[in-house]
């Protein structure tokens, strides 16, 4: 993401005076009990450039290079030797003196690129080396902490611990300037754009961090081939990524989270094709509108083995000029005759050549593949929601609405609008949101939902074939709208979207088919059942094996980190109440600038960025207030009742190690059953009204029913449902809520609701 120019933030510190953010924004865990380091413990067969080599040719993850150095990590030290000898040092030498940053005791894993190197400590942390000062940090310094508004250390956490490889990509001054898919050249500006790109343990997801973002993993790309493509490596340089895998085949994809489209805040963009004038060595070509929709995967030509040839998943990209086309492509291996080397090309070239190298590789290094390169492809992520429109809360008739290939992750989708029988497909173009809120490493997938900026395409021929009716009443609908930058908002989880029009009140309501299609009013339920917390409290790690008699060791140690994860649970909710304060911040030192500046002659100021920022700055702000609310009130609710249980578990346990025992049960459903209470309750609803001077009483079938009714691992509470028939939810004329006691109170071993 851009840094923040120096400029804007003079010219706009009354918009952010108040907006100092804390760095305890977080709705997610950020315990160091999370934190965990690099997985492999293969470093020495990563050397495959040789012990202290005359040179680095392809990075690892123990040997890499950037514009000025090589790099190595010996005996858990950084070493480095300068690319010019002219400039030194001429020999490899402790970096920095000592080899290590300040407080770390082991480097583990490293990467460079342009002038930057990140070094990856045993316990999991990154650290940050610059060469050239920026507006944004200092030079030839280690930096411990990134992000903004709050900067926190980078680490890995359970999840990333598990990566097949990892890279940074930086986009600056050397590489001067950006091409979007219209063929225009947009000039990097005064910032510099760094992206530590993660290829997951499944090879298909790759996820990101940024020093211009909240300080985490939970950010991702869409991989090549939809998402189905299963990568053996990744490697990056200038926000360019390249991936192999095992069958050889590679792609690559410009995309960091200024290209994509996600930064309304600092740069325009466009969906509308157009030409500039401007040379990307212009700096005024950074004002202009970015193209959209960004960069896909390109598929590289496969590289052609004859005779002793062939080619390992040791890759590399390196940037080496200005513009897109100023990347080449390395891939470790062996030429016809046997002799060890890179194959190379330029990212746009078809054809690649071998070049010769001190390269050393273990038997299992050499990828084994058939000609046809076919290789085992995952499952995507992609899904079919379909719903209805609301506004008001009254459903909309003879419309119906579908979206069949929604990804979560990334990624452009089909819109289909059916009225009456007929059915037309448009084209949705999402792009994530910023928000400056820390979250979980898997937002819309752990009950907290994505945030996205939405823009709908209308293809061309799109009404062909439909009724004129029809045609005529879509075209009245939509075709304002068509490529209209932003004009929706949505929020998305693994089973439900809702989408917003910008213009209008009405909202589409789409589910995977597991919600009712009735539109909720936001309640918990919605947010709550995929969070960690809720699956930590019923894992084996803190909850007894009832088949087997547990001993007194494995009670107390049982006791201990149930404990531990009720302390998590305390501070988790302290961080999360802090984070609402901040919203209010947030709000009070922006939304007024804000105003001001759109409705007064600022708003024709646009260098610096002050029309661009608050183009869409207010809404940003909003929709963000608007999801911390929601959802971190959701969590604090479900934080509390966990608290409640683990409460009566560790009591339980306490008694069980003592010797006493008594009825008890780990779910919230097994204590309602306890306490004897029924699980649903059947009536009708009696409603008055008048007509006409007279009035008339209506009866409906009524069903009050304890939630969970499946699964003992949801949350308590009633769900209160009134509809024509009981076997029917959310169909005809019914409305349903969902009614929970604020709190919880212990009392021996039960509680009140």
């Amino acid at each position: 993401m851009a840094r923040i120019y120096k400029t804007a933030l003079v010219c706009l510190a009354v918009l952010l005076s108040s907006c100092a953010i804390s760095k305890a924004i977080y709705l997610g865990e950020d315990s160091y009990s999370l934190r965990a380091g690099p997985q492999s413990s293969l470093y020495n067969t990563a050397d495959i450039n040789g012990v202290f080599p005359e040179a680095v040719y392809i990075k690892t993850k123990t040997q890499s290079f950037n514009l000025y150095h090589y790099y190595l990590i010996h005996e858990g030290k950084i070493w480095y030797k300068s690319i010019d000898p002219e400039k030194g040092p001429a020999d490899w030498t402790l970096f920095a003196k000592t080899g290590l940053p300040r407080k770390a005791e082991r480097i583990a894993e490293i990467s460079a690129d342009a002038d930057e190197l990140v070094a990856l400590t045993e316990a999991g942390e990154f650290y940050r080396y610059c060469f050239d000062r920026t507006i944004a940090h200092k030079s030839n310094t280690w930096l411990d902490k990134q992000g903004w508004p709050g900067e926190e250390q980078l680490f890995l956490d359970r999840r990333t611990a598990k990566n097949l490889s990892w890279a940074i990509g930086k986009r600056n001054a050397h590489v001067l300037y950006y091409e979007d898919p219209f063929g225009n050249q947009h000039h990097n500006g005064t910032m510099e754009v760094v992206t530590t790109y993660m290829l997951l343990e499944d090879g298909q997801e790759i996820c990101y961090a940024d020093p211009g973002l909240p300080t985490d993993f939970s950010r991702n790309y869409i991989g090549p081939e939809r998402g189905t493509f299963k990568a053996l490596t990744l490697s990056a340089s200038a926000s360019t990524m390249f991936v192999i895998n095992k069958a050889g085949l590679m792609y690559t994809r410009l995309a960091d989270f200024d290209v994509i489209g996600s930064d309304s805040m600092f740069f325009k963009y466009t969906y509308t094709p157009y030409t500039s004038d401007l040379p990307g060595t212009d700096y005024f070509s950074n004002l202009n509108e970015w193209g959209l929709p960004a960069e896909d995967w390109r598929s590289q030509p496969r590289i052609p083995l004859t005779g002793k040839a062939a080619i390992t998943g040791h890759i590399t990209i390196l940037q080496n000029g200005q513009g897109n086309a100023a990347r080449e492509l390395r891939v470790a291996g062996l030429d016809e005759e046997g002799r060890t080397g890179y194959w190379t090309k330029a990212i746009f070239d078809e054809t690649w050549e071998f070049k010769t190298a001190p390269l050393y590789f273990d038997e299992d290094a050499f990828l084994s593949f058939s000609d046809e390169g076919e290789e085992e492809r995952g499952s995507s992520a992609d899904k079919f929601y379909s719903g209805l429109g609301w506004k008001n809360n009254e459903r909309e008739t003879g419309w119906e609405y579908a979206i069949p290939n929604f990804n979560i992750l990334e990624g452009d989708c089909d819109f289909r609008i059916t009225r009456w029988g007929e059915t037309c497909t448009l084209i949705l173009h999402p792009v994530e949101m910023w928000t400056y809120l820390k979250r979980d490493y898997l937002p819309g997938r752990t009950g907290a939902p994505k945030m996205f900026w939405a823009t709908l395409e209308i293809p061309p021929n799109a009404f062909d074939g439909l009724s004129e009716s029809f045609a005529r009443e879509l075209a009245a609908r939509y075709g304002k709208k068509d490529r209209v930058l932003f004009n929706y908002t949505i929020t998305a989880s693994d089973r439900f979207i809702i989408m917003r029009d910008s213009d209008d009140e009405e909202i589409l309501y789409l589910t995977d088919g597991t919600l009712s299609p009735q539109y909720p009013e936001f309640h918990p339920i919605h947010y709550v059942e995929n969070y960690e917390e809720i699956k930590r409290y019923f894992s084996a790690e803190l909850s007894l094996n009832s088949k087997t008699a547990p001993t007194k060791e494995e009670l107390e140690r049982k006791i201990e980190l149930n404990k531990t994860f009720r302390d998590e649970l305390r501070r988790q909710i302290r961080t999360l109440k802090w984070a609402g304060l901040t919203v209010f911040k947030m709000n009070f030192g922006y939304l007024p600038a804000h105003y001001i500046a759109r409705y007064s002659p600022l708003r024709f100021v646009d260098l610096p960025k002050i029309r661009t920022i608050t183009e869409f700055g207010n809404r940003v702000v909003l929709e963000n207030s608007s999801f911390i609310s929601t959802v971190s009130d959701a969590r604090i609710w479900v934080d509390e009742k966990i608290i409640a249980l683990l409460d009566l578990r560790i009591l339980y346990y306490e008694d069980l190690a003592n010797g006493i025992s008594h009825p008890y049960s780990e779910t919230t459903s097994g204590w309602w059953d306890i306490a004897g209470l029924p699980r649903s309750v059947s009536g009708h609803s009696v409603a008055g009204t008048s007509v006409a001077g007279h009035f008339f009483t209506m009866n409906s079938p009524a069903i009050l029913t304890f939630v969970p009714p499946q699964t003992d691992t949801d949350l308590y509470g009633w769900y209160f449902q009134i509809r024509s028939s009981a076997s029917s939810p959310g169909t005809g004329g019914s409305f349903s809520f969902f009614i929970v006691k604020k709190d919880l109170t212990i009392r021996g071993f039960g509680t009140i609701f």
